[in-house]
């Protein structure tokens, strides 16, 4: 069993739902890409609805039912910040990360304005940067998780929260939140199968659409696969980043700030 593999699903041309009210319908290629997705890692698997969501919602599918390429848009726009290896201590502390942010931020809120402003955009945001490049939201999911993707050296943290609870108090997600920690080489591996395999399925679609759709519903051909080929060779361009990463940041100050932050949580103000 793989480590980390992206999983997914076209629908068919003819069964996706156009854009547009009648009787002006259209389709392109990002309806193109709708389909069903899902995130195996080490034995996990994250956008997996639980058994008690896929009841309570009447779902037609477990896995996260949506537009695939707002998915690749997402994840894909992290790797100039992925390829990066980050420094061992934060590496380390990833798991409590998030936690000591929301605690020194809470330290802070009763500062004036004008030092809470000081504090947010210079001390907070500059300790937070590098984590947020790496980390990319499912906001068009209700509930939807976040997930971060932290290399160091030759290994790399898969880490993703989605506690989201219904109505009746059960998860929405059969996996809520994680950490997995994989060789590098695994998940660039995996990355570059879901490309290959996700425009070899694009590249059928845009083949078979224009015949199989009504006739009723806009589609202008040249223009698909020409946007095709432009996606390809963009989310090829992002894939180059997993090993030439051309994003540099300032670790020294970065640190800095981390130090400063360890030490008020202590209870140590300058």
């Amino acid at each position: 069993m793989s480590d980390f593999k992206i999983n997914f699903s076209l629908q068919p041309p003819k069964k996706i739902k156009p854009f547009g009210e009648k009787p002006d319908y259209s389709l392109h290629w990002f309806g193109l890409t709708d389909g069903i997705l899902s995130i195996d890692v080490c034995g996990r698997t994250i956008y997996e609805y639980s058994a008690a969501a896929q009841k309570y919602f009447k779902l037609r599918h477990r896995y996260n039912d949506y537009y695939i390429s707002r998915f690749m848009e997402d994840f894909f726009g992290t790797f100039e910040a992925v390829g990066q290896a980050v420094p061992k201590e934060l590496y380390c502390a990833l798991d409590g990360f998030n936690a000591m942010c929301e605690k020194w931020e809470d330290m802070h809120a009763d500062d004036s304005d004008e030092i809470f402003d000081k504090f947010y955009f210079e001390d907070l945001c500059g300790l937070r940067g590098w984590y947020d490049e790496r980390t990319f939201d499912s906001s068009h999911l209700t509930g939807g998780p976040m997930i971060g993707c932290f290399r160091h050296g030759d290994k790399i943290k898969i880490i993703w929260n989605g506690e989201y609870k219904l109505d009746n108090g059960a998860d929405l997600w059969s996996a809520p939140s994680g950490c997995a920690e994989i060789p590098y080489s695994h998940f660039t591996s995996a990355v570059n199968d879901f490309y290959r395999e996700f425009f070899a399925a694009m590249d059928r679609q845009c083949e078979i659409a224009p015949t199989a759709i009504n006739k009723k519903i806009r589609l202008d051909a040249p223009l698909l696969s020409q946007e095709n080929d432009e996606r390809k060779r963009a989310f090829s361009r992002c894939l180059d980043y997993l090993y030439s990463p051309s994003k540099n940041y300032d670790w020294d100050k970065i640190m800095s700030l981390y130090e400063k932050m360890k030490k008020q949580l202590k209870g140590g103000f300058d």
